[in-house]
């Protein structure tokens, strides 16, 4: 089974669970792996959803320790969530 098809399965049971979080992660990796897909019009390889992963968890503790800098716990709180 491909990560693709994984995080397929794991949409399903978020949207069944009515999780939120777990559904709302789900989507961003999958748009991102696709995305990837599409924009070098080859298939994925491991390494590359590895460092896609990589790249994502990046993402998201940078925008959380920005929020912190900008006194928004709330949202920083968010970003935390869905980076880990």
């Amino acid at each position: 089974m491909t990560l693709l098809e994984k995080i397929q399965q794991d949409l399903v049971s978020a949207m069944k669970a009515k999780d939120e979080a777990r559904l709302s992660t789900a989507r961003m990796i999958k748009t991102a792996l696709k995305k990837f897909e599409v924009d070098s019009m080859k298939p994925l390889t491991e390494a590359s959803e590895q460092q896609i992963l990589r790249s994502l968890v990046k993402q998201r503790i940078d925008a959380a320790e920005m929020f912190r800098k900008g006194d928004r716990e709330e949202l920083a709180a968010k970003e935390d969530a869905s980076g880990s």
